[in-house]
């Protein structure tokens, strides 16, 4: 039952919903271990780019919210990852994040970030390299740009993500990932909408606050596909075995 933001069966009911996600997210990774244990050997990385879709929760620091990981709410976007090499990628995410804080405001914004990916292990399954593996943990950290903030927003609010990641090729073609994300608004503590549920304006929302200016992070699961393959670069392309070495004379 509902009552209200202030009642006991509300905060039960939200508990109840943190601990839900919190299970679900676990059981999404044991997932991503159990198919990566599965999964069919393959050779080198024949792709240099992906696209996919990347969902999971979002939760904001600022002055309404200072407990990491509380009221979390949903998060969904898609990405594009251009793939330098085993190691390097830039990505390109557009996110859509719901903050809340029940009974002070609620909030929908949406967040581009432009980011570069450094692999720990060579992303790749290759015998010959003793650090390639199929899966690899990450950090990054970019560029952002974030809008709908706060009411009347004219110009986007540039932003500084970063975070850390997990990466697991499934296939030639398939990939999974974990990623934790935080934005750093740059010229913004608006996050909160400066707004009541019921229209009016809140007067101690926006302040001087020990997360001055405020935080957006999110934590999703993605899955991508590959795309653009590479073209060959084989250097005995040439070669015909069966084609008998000339004699040169003196």
């Amino acid at each position: 039952m509902y009552y209200s933001p202030s009642g006991t069966c509300y905060t039960s009911f939200r508990n109840g919903m943190n601990m839900k996600l919190i299970r679900l997210f676990f059981l999404c990774i044991a997932s991503v271990f159990y198919t990566t244990a599965g999964a069919q050997a393959f050779t080198g990385d024949e792709y240099k780019g992906q696209i996919g879709l990347a969902g999971g929760g979002s939760y904001y620091l600022g002055d309404a919210n200072r407990i990491p990981f509380n009221n979390m709410q949903a998060a969904y976007g898609g990405f594009f990852r251009y793939i330098f090499n085993t190691r390097l990628a830039l990505k390109a995410e557009l996110l859509g994040a719901n903050i809340s804080n029940p009974g002070k405001f609620s909030n929908l914004v949406y967040s581009s970030d432009f980011t570069a990916e450094f692999n720990f292990f060579d992303l790749e399954k290759n015998p010959n390299k003793p650090f390639s593996k199929p899966f690899s943990p990450y950090i990054f950290t970019g560029l952002g740009a974030m809008t709908d903030v706060y009411r009347n927003q004219i110009l986007p609010e540039l932003s500084i993500p970063f975070g850390v990641g997990f990466k697991v090729k499934l296939g030639n073609r398939w990939n999974a990932g974990l990623q934790w994300s935080t934005r750093v608004l740059l010229h913004s503590d608006n996050l909160e909408n400066n707004e009541l549920y019921d229209g009016n304006v809140h007067p101690n929302l926006n302040g001087t606050n020990l997360f001055n200016n405020d935080l957006l992070s999110t934590i999703t699961i993605g899955v991508s596909y590959n795309i653009l393959k590479k073209e060959c670069d084989c250097v005995n392309s040439n070669y015909n075995p069966t084609k008998k070495k000339r004699k040169h004379k003196r």
